[in-house]
């Protein structure tokens, strides 16, 4: 781990964002790659990232290390990357700062958990949770306690502390770092005022907006400004709205005057903007918290038309000085800010002067950099300088686990002391019950015994390792009392035990099925892997509802019968041993019920390859509650001594 004196060298530090270049460009994006090319000097730097590409896993982008998990796709602006917390924890200890740039739950899960305690942590805080606001009850909780681990919260403007009621609680953690613009950059070369000039002849007025095509841009605000009026609109970006977009630029007749650029080149967008009269940045949430591309608009001369989000937006280009600035969602004032600009050529370059002014005293990058080098290097010296203490609350958890693993192990070998077969008695058990339940639920269907085979005996033993695992640790606490009592061992231990010994077993009971599998199944192993994000969820959520469970059935007596008896229905009234075409679709019972979930998000990828996405969105939300509630569980278990 880094000292003080080992600040000397180069410090890693390791940026974690849901995605990064080349498959995506915007704000944070542009953010993280101007930091690391401009302290890269100071600062070795790499990046975890998630990516729907089948590209290489490990790349290098600009002389950064990225590397890329696996994601399925988004769902609620969120990848679906399961694996995405477990290379996290395991990146962490390579690393001397763990720069977070949030909102991001997916991390969030990792840090507030408190694994990789040992490394400092960063967050650079672009946004708050705002297109989906629903869900902050259920994540804010975890960027909570993300927030107090931190060492330091980087903001690009004050106005973010003073409006984010989360951030105003670690008011004294929190650094204002303005993002920062090369001017240089975006001089206007004298081939890009030739061109712009024979351009001007064919356009007399261009419109340029710039950014990822997602709602809260207000493209569509921007489309419907544009219709019935003269100026050409052009915009550069890629993003999911692109569909949306096009529909509406061939709804309001705007083929001839507005172009969708996708994606373009640095290089090119310079160009761009030398062509441009007006820049236009018309966002309608507060999830545009910033506007880096009016600030590099403004860099490039431009005068700017913005909205009046209560955000950082209207005050960097400042109303009737660089800027026109107008209610968001209003596209006739929109229009009326745009045309205003259109017809006025030397408020334009008064504006652009202004905008060039301000960007380059104002926002200087050196300052940036500077900003970002002192509260990093601060970080890494602070946490260097409590690392003993911290050291040993980091080891609590793995050392806890540790012998949980060893206590499942020793309990596996007393429990077969002499005998011949050992654990595979168990083996046996769920053979003869397959065959049984096999043969009895092939007599009541069409389909023949042998086909039903396979997915019946994996279902059962998932189900035994679920229901052992709740059965187990509604007990565990009360059968360590003693041990409890006596402070020998902590509490979580036990519930991790069986966990661990639950585990074991079903690797030996595991044997059926795949014996199974490999002699009557028809696909063989082919959607194996599209099943396993899936058996992750499962293996995740059981382990919350041990966690759970242990804990209350402890804390409150009665709940043990309880939870065996919903067990038990839970299980009926679930196409565990029955298959969905005994059982109504329509059933709000099966729907209900998130057995049914719980399976479907492996089982039915593992039989089709395919899996609803309801099934997908139920079990997040129920894993979602599950680490909040497994969170307030752990820490409450320092009163289980109280409770025996």
């Amino acid at each position: 781990m880094t000292t003080i004196h080992d600040l000397r060298r180069r410090p890693s530090v390791l940026h974690v964002f849901k995605i990064y270049y080349p498959d995506l460009f915007g704000g944070t994006l542009t953010v993280i790659r101007d930091i690391c090319a401009g302290l890269k000097n100071r600062f070795a730097f790499a990046a975890l990232v998630c990516s729907r590409s089948k590209e290489p896993r490990h790349i290098v982008v600009d002389d950064v290390s990225v590397e890329r998990v696996r994601s399925f796709g988004d769902l609620l602006s969120m990848p679906l990357a399961p694996t995405y917390p477990l290379s996290l924890w395991r990146r962490i200890a390579r690393h001397d700062l763990c720069a977070l740039h949030a909102p991001f739950p997916l991390a969030d899960l990792v840090f507030a958990l408190g694994f990789g305690r040992r490394c400092p942590l960063v967050v650079h805080w672009h946004a708050d949770i705002v297109t989906h606001a629903t869900l902050r009850p259920l994540v804010e909780p975890l960027m909570r306690r993300t927030l107090r681990r931190a060492e330091a919260i980087i903001v690009s403007d004050a106005v973010l502390l003073r409006k984010t009621p989360l951030l105003r609680e670690f008011a004294d953690k929190v650094h204002v770092v303005p993002f920062g613009i090369d001017t240089s950059t975006y001089d206007r070369p004298a081939l890009a005022r030739d061109s712009e000039r024979e351009d001007r002849a064919r356009h007399p007025t261009v419109v340029l907006a710039c950014g990822r095509l997602v709602p809260y841009k207000g493209f569509d605000v921007l489309l419907r400004a544009a219709a019935g009026q003269t100026f050409d609109v052009w915009i550069v970006g890629e993003g999911r709205e692109r569909e949306r977009l096009e529909q509406l630029v061939s709804t309001l007749g705007l083929g001839e005057r507005v172009r969708l650029l996708g994606c373009v080149p640095d290089d090119e967008l310079v160009q761009l903007m030398a062509k441009a009269d007006v820049f236009v940045l018309p966002s309608v949430t507060s999830a545009e918290t910033f506007g880096l591309a009016q600030l590099e608009a403004m860099a490039a001369g431009l005068p700017i038309v913005n909205t009046s989000l209560a955000t950082a937006v209207p005050l960097i280009a400042r109303d009737g000085i660089e800027a026109i600035t107008v209610l968001p969602g209003d596209h006739e004032g929109l229009a009326e800010a745009l045309n205003t600009l259109a017809d006025d050529a030397e408020l334009r370059d008064r504006m652009g002067r202004a905008g060039r002014l301000r960007a380059r005293s104002v926002y200087s990058v050196d300052t940036f950099r500077e900003g970002i080098d002192t509260v990093y290097r601060r970080a890494i010296a602070d946490h260097a300088a409590r690392h003993k203490p911290a050291s040993r609350q980091d080891h609590a958890m793995p050392s806890s686990i540790r012998v949980a693993a060893t206590l499942a192990w020793s309990d596996m070998r007393h429990r077969y002391v002499r005998s011949i077969l050992g654990p595979f008695w168990m083996s046996l058990q769920m053979a003869v019950m397959v065959m049984v339940l096999g043969s009895v639920i092939g007599q009541m269907s069409d389909t023949g015994t042998a086909e039903r085979l396979p997915m019946l005996a994996v279902s059962l033993t998932a189900w035994t390792f679920l229901s052992g695992v709740v059965l187990d640790a509604t007990g565990a606490l009360q059968g360590a009392g003693s041990l409890i009592k006596d402070r020998a061992l902590p509490p979580i231990i036990f519930l991790l035990q069986c966990v661990f010994r639950q585990g074991l077993f079903a690797l030996h009971n595991l044997c059926v099925p795949v014996v199974l599998w490999l002699l009557l199944a028809r696909h063989g192993s082919a959607h194996l892997l599209a099943a396993m994000p899936g058996l992750v969820l499962f293996i995740g959520c059981t382990l919350g509802l041990g966690l759970v469970l242990g804990a209350l059935a402890t804390r409150y007596r009665d709940l043990k019968p309880i939870i065996e008896s919903s067990l038990t229905l839970a299980f009926l009234s679930a196409p565990i041993i029955w298959t969905t075409d005994f059982i109504s679709h329509g059933s709000i019972v099966l729907r209900l019920n998130p057995l049914t979930h719980l399976f479907a998000v492996w089982r039915d990828p593992l039989a089709t390859g395919h899996v609803d996405i309801m099934s997908v969105v139920y079990v997040l939300v129920f894993a979602a509650i599950l680490a909040i509630a497994s969170v307030v569980a752990v820490a409450r278990l320092r009163k289980a001594v109280f409770w025996i």
